[in-house]
């Protein structure tokens, strides 16, 4: 049946396919790195929670930093490349965590990680630019489900694996998963050529040349790389930017608090397992049930009313003193939580023209790594200084913080962000 379809809902497919066995190969382990560092003698309350926050931050910096570089790479030589590269390289760094002898070898790596893979972007920036606009909100959410899905396998499976085989082994199945996602990409993704992907160079407010060097004019306005300051995008890489951090600032001590609540490591990665699973099926969910919502609705109110529910359903977590008044309310707010991002994502691709969709969801990528980036630092903090469980509190205030932002950013900037380029668009040629 999937060869008569359009390509680009077969590539939707098949990379919703790799994408699950992705992110279940990238987390078959590393929801539990806690533990792991454990393992490597680092013991210490204090000490724990301080790498625990460091090897959550490590690639995230060098993530950002190479994003826009990679955007630039999918924008020239193809975003299947792009895919490949992470998924293999990924795959390589997985097997080598198994040789770390000391924590400073896994933060090393994790550096390394950021630099060289990156499949959630790659793929969601092939998607974007290959999906007719009135599918966009749908195309992305359902992408987005299978990342979610994979890190709810990953954890699940192997959190019974590492307690079965260790932990060692569990870094070398994820690396082969990963790899074997690479393999099917090469067989089945086909890149579409975009249209209106023509790359313009503007020399001035009426004069384009094409890729051959010829004068153009085709009726479209030009997009020059300032319009990424334009207020439309740049209240859309802060709401990300703050998104980030609320999603990232309690989730690598989850394993902690659920050791601290049970008062030992035994059973642990197995029950932490079972509750990322659970997070990433309901995050999944929401990809597909309430990011479609932005086809039809405006999508600045569906974002206010997404992180205000996330706020008031994460507020009691630090506050339930048990493993399952946690994990119900954990699990409620991953859900509202999970629609937010694929809808910043379409409305980011529908105000990007086909030839910059690298380079915007490059920059995004940057700015969505700099908030992953500063939260479990923060997490860190907060944890190290308050408690564990404080952390969880703060979850709960950053996602407040983004409710309000969102409030006023909208209401401060009410024209829509497709109409405002268009117009700034108009400027540039006339």
């Amino acid at each position: 049946m999937i060869p008569t379809m359009p390509q680009w809902k077969r590539n939707l497919i098949v990379l919703w396919i790799t994408q699950v066995l992705s992110l279940m190969g990238f987390n078959f382990v590393l929801p539990f790195l806690p533990y792991y560092i454990q393992e490597l003698g680092v013991r210490e309350a204090e000490s724990l929670r301080m790498w625990t926050g460091i090897i959550a931050s490590a690639p995230a910096l060098s993530f950002a930093v190479v994003s826009p570089f990679w955007g630039i790479a999918a924008d020239r030589w193809g975003k299947k490349l792009m895919i490949l590269r992470a998924m293999i390289a990924g795959g390589v760094i997985m097997m080598l965590y198994a040789f770390c002898t000391t924590v400073q070898a896994v933060a090393t790596l994790r550096v390394i990680q950021g630099l060289f893979t990156g499949t959630i972007a790659a793929s969601t920036t092939m998607v974007a630019a290959g999906t007719p606009r009135n599918k966009l909100s749908y195309a992305l959410g359902f992408l987005s489900s299978s990342n979610y899905i994979g890190m709810s396998l990953g954890p699940l499976l192997g959190g019974v694996f590492a307690e079965s085989f260790g932990f060692r082994l569990t870094f070398i199945s994820g690396g082969i998963i990963l790899f074997i996602g690479a393999v099917i990409v090469i067989m089945y993704v086909e890149e579409l050529k975009e249209e209106g992907a023509e790359a313009t160079l503007v020399l001035s407010k009426n004069v384009t040349l094409n890729g051959n060097g010829n004068p153009k004019d085709n009726g479209v306005a030009p997009f020059p790389l300032r319009n990424l300051l334009h207020r439309s995008f740049l209240t859309l890489f802060f709401l990300l930017f703050i998104l980030r951090i609320a999603r990232n600032i309690a989730n690598p001590f989850i394993a902690l608090y659920i050791q601290d609540i049970r008062g030992t490591m035994e059973g642990a990665p197995s029950l932490m397992g079972i509750i990322s699973a659970g997070s990433g099926l309901l995050t999944a969910l929401a990809g597909i049930t309430l990011v479609r919502l932005g086809d039809s609705r405006p999508r600045e109110r569906l974002l206010k009313n997404l992180f205000l529910i996330s706020a008031v359903t994460a507020l009691p977590m630090g506050f339930t003193g048990s493993v399952l008044g946690f994990s119900v309310f954990f699990l409620v707010s991953s859900y509202f939580m999970g629609g937010i991002e694929p809808i910043i994502q379409s409305s980011m691709s529908i105000i990007a023209p086909a030839n910059r969709k690298g380079i915007v969801f490059g920059v995004q990528t940057t700015i969505g790594s700099l908030g992953w980036f500063v939260a479990p630092l923060l997490g860190s903090y907060v944890s190290i200084h308050f408690g564990i469980h404080e952390v969880f509190l703060a979850l709960s205030i950053v996602l407040f913080l983004s409710w309000g932002a969102s409030e006023y950013l909208f209401r401060r900037f009410p024209q829509s962000a497709e109409e405002a380029l268009s117009q700034e668009g108009r400027k540039c040629i006339h």
